[in-house]
């Protein structure tokens, strides 16, 4: 490679509201940055706030300056949820060449009835993305159905190109938990993963967990891992659980990675009756644990699954709950949807994710 060459290549600016690590889309941020670094073109990560960035500079946005750059810039929004300093706006001001990977905002009707300021987040975030598309011709979107949002709002090229998985998954489990799971197992384990938001569908859960209980297996439990966020939500969450008089049900709140493997490790099977994904990573994080999924149709979740797991139709607790009955007790079934499991990921690793980037990066720059 000569030096010409080199110079032609151009650094990408990557610009996000909020920096978070292990977040998914903060992790999506960094795992590009490298893909492009190998390949010559990474520039700084800039964001509006940054609520925790291990070793990786991460720098106030208003401090970027495109005079700074010695070679020619590409902006590159990671879109999902809206900005609070007025980051969008100053993007879409800038001459450079700009374009997104939008990894969905939630619609804001999920929130409304919890929290005014989440659900005016989530609609300027909205509002952000349709002034955003407006600027650019090409962006990247995690799924077909992201997708198709900024096609609606006149972005004509989107390349798909599913999220990185963050490395959580290389985290050995804790095994004092492990322990734990395993010497007070009673019955059937149920997981869901997930930050504890209103389109996440616990309400669901909880009643799917109240079904089985009565009716399957006394000794059922579910463990909800996962954030809390919103406390009107979560009191909605409680008060359900006690006029179902419902035991068995954990929430963990954050827990480390290791204590997520542990859980991945000793559950039964992972149930989502979420009403609202852009991709889905703990879905793919199950199966790496070759743990079954049964999971709602909504969204972009039967795309994530590709065909693996089981898909419901409906959210009908007594079917979700007699489906995971006959999946946790029917091994030949169990073995059939495990089988489908691993061809989804062989499936997905077969995907050069780092090559996808670059020939999206090097579409817009040519």
């Amino acid at each position: 490679m000569n030096s010409t060459s080199l110079a032609r290549r151009p650094r990408v600016h990557q610009f996000l509201p909020f920096f978070a690590l292990p977040d998914a889309v903060g992790t999506h941020t960094v795992r590009t940055q490298e893909a492009l670094a190998r390949a010559g073109m990474d520039g700084p990560i800039w964001a509006e706030r940054v609520l925790s960035r291990g070793e990786v500079e991460v720098r106030h946005f208003q401090g970027w300056h495109p005079a700074r750059a010695s070679r020619g810039q590409i902006l590159l929004y990671q879109a999902s949820t809206g900005s609070v300093d007025g980051m969008v706006e100053f993007l879409a001001a800038q001459p450079q060449p700009k374009t997104m990977h939008y990894h969905n905002i939630t619609p804001s009707e999920f929130f409304r009835a919890y929290d005014e300021g989440a659900a005016a987040s989530m609609e300027r975030g909205r509002a952000e993305l349709q002034l955003l598309a407006q600027t650019i011709k090409l962006a990247a979107a995690d799924s077909e159905f992201n997708a198709s949002e900024l096609r609606e709002l006149g972005v004509t090229n989107v390349h798909v190109i599913p999220p990185y998985v963050p490395p959580r998954l290389a985290t050995e489990p804790n095994s004092k938990h492990l322990e734990w799971l395993q010497k007070t197992k009673r019955g059937m384990d149920l997981l869901f993963v997930g930050r504890v938001v209103p389109n996440k569908g616990h309400l669901n859960l909880l009643r799917v967990l109240a079904v089985i209980r009565r009716t399957i297996d006394p000794h059922a439990r579910l463990f909800v891992v996962g954030g809390w966020a919103l406390p009107a939500y979560t009191e909605r969450l409680f008060r359900l659980r006690s006029r179902l008089q419902l035991e068995g049900v954990v929430f963990t709140g954050q827990v480390s990675d290791a204590v997520l493997a542990a859980h991945y490790r000793s559950a039964d099977a992972f149930i989502s009756m979420s009403e609202h994904e852009g991709y889905g990573l703990p879905l793919i994080e199950a199966m790496r644990f070759d743990l079954p999924v049964v999971a709602y149709d909504a969204a972009a979740v039967a795309e994530t699954l590709g065909g693996a797991g089981v898909l419901l139709r409906t959210l009908d607790p007594l079917l979700a709950a007699e489906v995971l009955a006959r999946l946790v007790q029917n091994q030949d079934l169990l073995s059939k949807v495990r089988a489908g499991q691993r061809a989804r990921l062989a499936e997905l690793d077969s995907l050069p994710l780092d090559e996808m980037q670059l020939n999206f990066i090097r579409q817009l720059a040519g």
